[in-house]
C-alpha cells in the first residue's frame, strides 16, 4: 500500500516551489535592483513575469489536465520550472531575468491549478481539508525557507544567482518522484478506466478499507458521479447550470479576495517594504523578512489543525476578519511612521515630496543632506548617488530614511503588524480558497472550473503586483493599506452571504450545495 500522506507530501512539493519563487523574489529584487539599475516599473516587471506566466500556465492547465491527466501535467510543470530557474541563476541581463521569471511563472501556474485538484480527489472526504491544506504549508513552507536562504546569501556579491537557482533542486526531485505515484481515480474513471483507477486507489488506501469492501464502494460511487456527467461537460452548460454557476462565482471571489487583501504586496515587497520602514542595511532588512515569513508559516499549521474540525465557512470568515484589522493596523503604523519622518525639501523630479519617508518609498529619489541648505532635500538620483545638477551632498540615501532609522518604534510597529497580519491570512484564507476550489465542483467541469478560478487568482495577483509600487508612490504606503482594508471588508461581506460548508461533503454530493437559493443556510449540516 501507498501511504496517502507520503503521496500527499511528493505531490506538495510543487506548493513547495511556489512559496519558493514567491518568497525568494522578496529578498533577491533589493540586490537585483542594485545589480541591473532596475527601476520601479522593471521591478514590477521582474516580479509579475512570474505571473504573467503562472496565468498562462492556468489557463493551458484546464484542458492539459481534462486531456492527459493529472499526472502528466505535474511532470510537466516539474520539468519547465527546473529549466525556467536554471536559466535565472545564469542570467546575465535584466531581460534574461524576465523571460526566465515566465518560464518558472508557467511551471507554477501549471501546478498551483493541479495540485489541489490531484490531492482532493484523492483523499478520503473526512481528511480531504486538512490534506489539502497541507499545499499551502508547504507554500508557505517554501516562502519561509526561501526568506532564510536569501538571508544567508546576501552577503554575497552573486547570492542572488544561488537564490533564484536553488529551485531546480526540489523541482528535480518532484519530477523523479512523480514518475512513481499513480493518476487520480477519479480521471481514470472519466475516461473509461475503471480498471486502472481501482488499483490506483487500492494503492492509496489501507488495507482495511481493501478488506472491507470500501474501496469498492467509493469506485462505484465515482462511475456513478461521473455517468451523471455525462452530456455536461461543455463551456455552455458551465454557464448554463445555476448550481455550477453560483460555485465558480463563489471560487473565483475567493480566489480575487485572497490576492486582494494585499497578501503578495508582503510576500513579493516584503524586504522592500522593511527597508521602508527604517531598517536600511539590506542583509538586515533580509534577515527581517525571514523573521516575518516565519509568521506565515507558523500559522498554516493553525489553519490545518482547524479546517476539518472548525469547518471551512467559520475558519475563512474568521481569517477574513483578523486580515480586515491587521490591514488596518498596518496602514496605520505606516501612517505613524510617515507623519513623524524628518521633513525634507523636494527638487525636480522629487518636488512634490515632503517627508523623508516618502522619499525613501520613491523610486528614482533619494534623501541628501547638504552644507549649503540647512534642511534635507529629496533629489533625483539612484543607488550610486544624487543626479541633481548643482547638488553636492555629504550624505546620501537611497531607499532609507537616516534620520528616521535612529529611532526603532515605527520600524518595530510595522514588523508587528505585519507579523499579525500574516498569522490572520495564514491560518484561513492562506489556504481555503484553494481547498474549497478543489472540493466544490463537479467532476466533468472540475478541471475547467478550477482553471478558470486558478487563472482569477494569477491575474489578481498581477493587478496587486503591477501597482503596489506605482500605487505607492501615486499615494501613500498608508493609504495602500487601508484600499487593501475596504476591499477586504466588501469581499468578506459577499463571503458571509454565498459561502456554505463543505466539510465533510463527499465531492460527488458537493453539487447539492449549490442547489438551495440560500446556500449559507447550509452551515453545520453537511456532516450530519
Amino acid at each position: 500500500m501507498m501511504e496517502l500522506h507520503l503521496l500527499t507530501i511528493a505531490a506538495t512539493a510543487g506548493g513547495f516551489l511556489f512559496g519558493y519563487d514567491t518568497g525568494v523574489i522578496s529578498g533577491a529584487l533589493v540586490f537585483l535592483q542594485d545589480e541591473f539599475h532596475l527601476s520601479s516599473i522593471e521591478s514590477e516587471l521582474v516580479v509579475s513575469a512570474t505571473v504573467l506566466g503562472a496565468i498562462a500556465g492556468a489557463a493551458a492547465g484546464g484542458l492539459a489536465n481534462a486531456v492527459y491527466g493529472r499526472r502528466r501535467v505535474i511532470l510537466t510543470s516539474a520539468l519547465v520550472f527546473t529549466i525556467g530557474s536554471v536559466s535565472l541563476g545564469l542570467a546575465q541581463t535584466k531581460y534574461e531575468l524576465i523571460i526566465g521569471r515566465f518560464g518558472v511563472g508557467v511551471g507554477v501556474g501549471l501546478s498551483s491549478m493541479t495540485i489541489p485538484m490531484y490531492i482532493a480527489e484523492v483523499s478520503p472526504a473526512d481528511m480531504r481539508g486538512t490534506l489539502v491544506s497541507i499545499n499551502t504549508l508547504l507554500v508557505t513552507g517554501g516562502q519561509f525557507f526561501a526568506t532564510v536562504f536569501a538571508a544567508c546569501m546576501s552577503s554575497y556579491a552573486s547570492g542572488w544567482r544561488y537564490m533564484l537557482g536553488m529551485a531546480a533542486i526540489p523541482a528535480v526531485l518532484q519530477f523523479i518522484a512523480f514518475l512513481f505515484l499513480p493518476e487520480s481515480p477519479r480521471w481514470l474513471v472519466s475516461k473509461g478506466l475503471s480498471a486502472n483507477a481501482e488499483l490506483a486507489l487500492k494503492l492509496i488506501r489501507s488495507k482495511e478499507e481493501n478488506e472491507n469492501g470500501n474501496v469498492k464502494k467509493e469506485l462505484e460511487r465515482i462511475e456513478s458521479e461521473v455517468k451523471r456527467e455525462i452530456g455536461h461537460t461543455s463551456w455552455r452548460e458551465l454557464y448554463q447550470s445555476a448550481p455550477v454557476r453560483k460555485a465558480l462565482a463563489l471560487g473565483c471571489a475567493l480566489q480575487m479576495l485572497q490576492q486582494f487583501c494585499g497578501i503578495n504586496t508582503v510576500m513579493y515587497y516584503g524586504v522592500s517594504i522593511i527597508r521602508m520602514a527604517g531598517f536600511s542595511d539590506n542583509h538586515t532588512a533580509t534577515w527581517l523578512g525571514a523573521i516575518v515569513a516565519f509568521s506565515n508559516f507558523l500559522f498554516t499549521f493553525v489553519g490545518i489543525y482547524l479546517v476539518d474540525r472548525m469547518g471551512r465557512r467559520p475558519l475563512t470568515l474568521a481569517s477574513l476578519l483578523g486580515v480586515i484589522m491587521a490591514l488596518f493596523l498596518l496602514g496605520l503604523t505606516f501612517y505613524y511612521a510617515e507623519t513623524g519622518s524628518t521633513q525634507v525639501q523636494g527638487l525636480g523630479d522629487c518636488s512634490y515630496i515632503s517627508s523623508c519617508f516618502d522619499c525613501a518609498a520613491k523610486s528614482g529619489c533619494g534623501y541628501c543632506l547638504t552644507k549649503q541648505v540647512q534642511k534635507p532635500l529629496c533629489v533625483p538620483g539612484n543607488i550610486s548617488g544624487p543626479k541633481q545638477s548643482g547638488v553636492s551632498c555629504v550624505e546620501w540615501a537611497y531607499g532609507v530614511c537616516p534620520e528616521d532609522s535612529k529611532s526603532s518604534v515605527p520600524g518595530t510597529l510595522i514588523l508587528i503588524a505585519l507579523f499579525v497580519y500574516l498569522a490572520c491570512f495564514a491560518s484561513g484564507m492562506g489556504s481555503m480558497p484553494w481547498t474549497i476550489n478543489a472540493e466544490i465542483y463537479p467532476l466533468s467541469m472540475r478541471t475547467t472550473a478550477i482553471s478558470i478560478a486558478t487563472s482569477v487568482n494569477w491575474v489578481s495577483n498581477l493587478i496587486v503586483s503591477l501597482t503596489f509600487l506605482s500605487l505607492i508612490e501615486g499615494t501613500t504606503t498608508y493609504i495602500t493599506f487601508w484600499i487593501y482594508c475596504v476591499i477586504a471588508i466588501l469581499g468578506a461581506t459577499y463571503i458571509f452571504y454565498a459561502l456554505p460548508e463543505t466539510k465533510g461533503v463527499p465531492l460527488e454530493d458537493m453539487d447539492t450545495l449549490f442547489q438551495t437559493k440560500k446556500t449559507y443556510d447550509r452551515v453545520g449540516t453537511a456532516d450530519q
